[in-house]
């Protein structure tokens, strides 16, 4: 099974984050866990579960092709211990779940997308009970208060890889500042793109139109190629039933 075949071809951009990982000479055992994709009938029985909310297209679209995904990395410098850094995660459809701890507005729903514990808080898809087919992506951090990202899917997909899974990376879009392991590593790491954050300006409050990173920029910046290091070729995953891992060790 080819890349394009796969939950690393459905947007372009991810190859090339990838290609970017695996040619950055601080970045090793990139891994990225390929699954197989879900069912009609698995994207069914959630509709059946949590009726009257559907899922948004662009997330059904991704689901049929990897039912969750996961690419993580670690890095070494110098002759030190390689380090777990990165960790882009999407939950698989049976753990998007309905999370509700009393803290979302009245006639909201939410439904986790991403609570992994690097990303010191969670990621939901929320509704409002008055349109059950109309999602956004926000934030919840660890002090329980919810910022906005994305009106959808494919938006949060860029804002997700373009952060390239640093720990608690979300915290860009708050009051509080990054956490500064990630502030270190992004600026480190991607320099360029961290500089975006820099100029995003005004921090997302409360407001229902919060000043949001310009995506348009975001996807010039991937378009270009800026996650590219070098002429690296596309890197093949395994296909699998259930789950394949692809261990990709640099040599030294």
């Amino acid at each position: 099974m080819s890349s394009h075949d796969n939950g690393i071809g459905m947007f372009p951009q991810l190859l090339g984050v990838s290609q970017f990982l695996e040619n950055h000479p601080a970045v090793m055992d990139v891994k990225f866990y390929d699954k197989a994709g879900a069912t009609k009938a698995d994207v069914s029985k959630w509709e059946q579960a949590n009726t009257p909310f559907v899922l948004p297209d662009d997330l059904l679209s991704f689901l049929a092709i990897s039912d969750g995904f996961l690419l993580k990395w670690n890095i070494s410098l110098s002759r030190s211990l390689p380090q777990s850094i990165g960790n882009t995660h999407i939950n698989p459809l049976s753990q998007i779940t309905r999370h509700d701890d009393g803290t979302l507005e009245e006639g909201k729903v939410a439904f986790t997308i991403d609570n992994t514990p690097t990303m010191f808080g969670r990621v939901c898809l929320v509704f409002d009970k008055a349109t059950p087919t109309v999602s956004t992506f926000w934030f919840q951090s660890l002090d329980c208060t919810w910022h906005y990202i994305s009106k959808s899917y494919t938006d949060y997909f860029r804002l997700l890889i373009m952060h390239l899974g640093l720990p608690g990376w979300c915290y860009t879009f708050t009051d509080t500042a990054l956490p500064s392991v990630t502030e270190e590593w992004f600026s480190f790491l991607s320099p360029e793109r961290y500089h975006i954050d820099l100029l995003r300006g005004d921090r997302h409050t409360s407001s229902k139109k919060p000043a949001l990173m310009d995506l348009d920029k975001i996807s010039e910046y991937l378009d270009k190629g800026l996650f590219n290091s070098g002429n690296a070729s596309s890197s093949n995953t395994g296909s699998g039933a259930t789950e394949e891992k692809v261990d990709r060790k640099r040599k030294k």
